[in-house]
């Protein structure tokens, strides 16, 4: 939380001030993840949106709500609450992105889990 706490006090000076501030300020405080040159902009968008579109949309999804919900429970209630989200996202997965991951991994020997994505199937 201690991250947390600086971007709240840095935005907070500028929101009080309304000092402008360029890209790198913002990377540096932690309003964006990082900044890239004008020129690189399209460049770096691309690159981004390809990354996420090699996810599972619905996991992203799922690990969004996760992070939004369980930063403020206590340890037991996000174990329990990461589970409930687990079993939901199984069961309503169109893409079944689990058992393809565990196919890939097991049988296929064509996914590492923590190295990459598994391979989705082109719609």
């Amino acid at each position: 939380m201690l991250v947390d706490v600086m971007c709240y006090r840095d935005a907070l000076y500028y929101i009080m001030t309304g000092d402008a501030f360029d890209g790198k300020k913002a990377a540096e405080i932690k309003l964006v993840n990082f900044a890239v040159p004008r020129e690189q902009l399209r460049e770096e968008t691309i690159k981004f949106a390809k990354k996420l579109m090699e996810k599972n949309p619905h996991t992203l999804r799922a690990a969004k709500e996760v992070y939004k919900m369980c930063r403020t429970m206590d340890y037991w209630q996000a174990e329990h609450y990461i589970a409930a989200k687990s079993t939901a996202l199984r069961a309503t997965d169109p893409e079944k992105g689990r058992e393809q991951g565990i196919k890939q991994f097991l049988d296929d020997k064509t996914y590492r889990p923590g190295l990459g994505a598994y391979k989705r199937k082109k719609a």
